[in-house]
């Protein structure tokens, strides 16, 4: 039969034939294991935070920027700035189209110059015979 022995020696005894060592050391080594991937989420979640914090501060800077910008705004002064620049635009338009039309009227002016100036120098200094014909007869010196 099976009970012939004290169950206290054969339960000692299957403890003893039993190899729990390496099953030991893969608990051991997964403790370790878990250990280390703990320790590392923890530095991962405080480097999160920190990134967080500076994200938050940032943009509580930058929400306080932006109201002080929309708060500063004027909008009324702005549609003023915006007429009084078209206005200053238009003037400077209008003055440059003047000029233009003056430099034209100019142009034209200097061409007709040069053409007379040419025909003076082909006349020369005594002018063309008709003038001095006119000359002879108003002047009996000559």
């Amino acid at each position: 039969m099976l009970l012939d022995e004290d169950p206290a020696t054969l339960i000692h005894h299957t403890i003893g034939n039993f190899n729990i060592h390496p099953d030991k050391v893969a608990i051991g080594r997964i403790n370790d294991s878990l250990s280390t991937l703990q320790q590392d989420r923890d530095l991962r979640i405080r480097e999160s935070e920190n990134t967080l914090r500076k994200l938050s501060r940032s943009l509580q800077t930058l929400t306080a920027q932006h109201e002080e910008t929309v708060s500063s705004y004027n909008n009324t002064n702005h549609a003023s700035q915006i007429v009084e620049l078209d206005t200053q635009k238009f003037r400077v338009a209008k003055a440059a189209s003047d000029l233009e039309i003056e430099g034209e009227r100019l142009e034209q002016e200097l061409d007709s110059l040069k053409c007379r100036l040419q025909q003076l120098d082909l006349q020369g200094v005594e002018g063309d015979d008709i003038m001095k014909a006119r000359r002879e007869v108003e002047d009996p010196t000559l």
